[in-house]
């Protein structure tokens, strides 16, 4: 029976709960055909991008690699430990450097030895992970880029309004069970805190709004002017606004 000191898992999840079980199944089937236990070896698990290289969880990993603590690191793919080049270099020649051999449950390399066996073909599908990631980011961008040329609303919808077919609309009908708030709700609160009435009162009588964002909208004379005379520098929202002059 291998000896599960030896042995470290590093688990690394974007945002799914689907996503870290399928790592967690598959690594545990691994461990087990070795007569090992996911729960006695060290376990390397966390939520963050793999574009991140402030994560704590892997830079623990890295520490235990460079003193010695790890013989073996068991990931599921090649891109759970980074989808930047530099990071995953890091990670490799740190098991490189100190004698750790790294095995992947899923994907064409199953095993990367210090000897450096396996080494290219994993350098090979790092680059190709960061590169996807590259890919994505470019495509994000023109995509936003497009909506806004558009006169789509892209980002956080403000206090007041909803979002219809990608376009900015005031909320007239507000669904105050869904955490919804009303354009009027928002131009009441602002007109009367003009009146001499605090924030923590106004906010307390408006659904669904806090007092942080009514004193953000009223200390902010371009957004302000949006709730009390339905106007706006920026045209989607002043389209937005027109249904509230007709």
């Amino acid at each position: 029976m291998e000896d599960p000191t030896d042995y470290g898992v590093y688990i690394r999840r974007s945002t799914a709960d689907q996503e870290e079980e399928h790592q967690r199944t598959a690594i545990t089937k691994w461990l087990e055909e070795r007569e090992l236990q996911l729960g006695d070896v060290e376990l390397y698990a966390e939520q963050a991008s793999g574009a991140s290289g402030d994560r704590d969880e892997f830079q623990r990993l890295i520490d235990d690699v460079e003193g010695d603590e790890l013989a073996h690191v068991v990931i599921w793919e090649i891109s759970r430990i980074a989808r930047k080049g530099f990071l995953a270099q890091k990670f490799f020649d740190a098991c490189e450097d100190n004698g750790v051999t790294i095995h992947v449950t899923n994907g064409s390399v199953r095993k990367v030895e210090p000897d450096g066996h396996g080494r290219m073909v994993a350098d090979v599908i790092a680059a190709v992970a960061a590169e996807e990631r590259r890919s994505i980011i470019r495509r994000t961008r023109a995509g936003l880029k497009r909506a806004k040329s558009e006169g789509k609303w892209v980002g956080q919808v403000p206090a007041g309004f909803v979002r219809v077919d990608g376009y900015l609309r005031p909320n007239f009908s507000p669904d105050y069970d869904a955490d919804e708030t009303g354009f009027h709700d928002i131009s009441d609160a602002l007109e009367d805190i003009a009146a001499g009435e605090s924030y923590r009162s106004v906010a307390g009588q408006t659904p669904n709004v806090t007092r942080q964002t009514l004193m953000r909208i009223d200390n902010d004379d371009a957004r302000r002017r949006w709730y009390l005379d339905a106007e706006a520098e920026d045209q989607r929202v002043a389209e937005a606004l027109e249904v509230t002059n007709e």
